[in-house]
């Protein structure tokens, strides 16, 4: 049996403990981050979401490049964990990947992409402001609240106009943005 399908990541209340076939590894050491990147390409869908798991609990630098290669898995969740866990590492490198993940006609993926894109920050800030003129309120609302997690200034003005968007749950989202932002540089 394959190392990375014995893997089992476990969240304990002080870090995540890491067992494989031969044993625990200690978290944070070269060896428990090639097993992480073994199990991203297991064929047990639930093995490849234990390894997004740990290598975005891990914050490894090289986590990002690794986790990339799963936004277009063929399993609906581990595709979704997977961009979720790229926006929480913020690495900007990342940005290509999520941006084609946010034009993806799966809903789900759609929207872990703009949320994902929002932490990246202002590498998004074009892709969002797009996003603010889409048919679909509930797109609009996400791509309102991405924006202010970017706590970039050239978000403002399409925030902005958005204050005059005909739903009002998009226009509370956008004022809340824009406030985040102003807030953020307040500092």
């Amino acid at each position: 049996m394959r190392r990375a399908q014995t893997l089992a990541v476990e969240v304990v209340s002080v870090g995540v403990e890491i067992r494989t076939e031969e044993g625990p590894v200690r978290v944070g050491t070269e060896e428990c981050f090639q097993h992480l990147v073994e199990a991203l390409s297991d064929p047990n869908p639930h093995i490849r979401k234990l390894g997004i798991c740990g290598l975005a609990a891990a914050a490894d630098t090289r986590s990002a490049e690794h986790i990339v290669t799963l936004v277009d898995d063929p399993d609906h969740d581990v595709r979704t964990r997977a961009i979720m866990a790229l926006g929480r590492l913020g690495d900007v490198k990342a940005a290509p990947a999520l941006i084609e993940a946010a034009r993806s006609g799966d809903p789900d993926v759609h929207r872990a992409a703009i949320a994902a894109l929002g932490e990246l920050g202002p590498v998004a800030v074009d892709l969002l402001a797009a996003e603010l003129r889409s048919k679909d309120a509930a797109d609009r609302v996400r791509a309102a609240i991405a924006l202010g997690e970017t706590h970039d200034l050239s978000a403002l003005q399409p925030l902005t106009a958005a204050l005059e968007d005909r739903d009002p749950t998009v226009r509370a989202r956008a004022r809340e943005a824009v406030e985040k932002i102003r807030e953020s540089r307040v500092f």
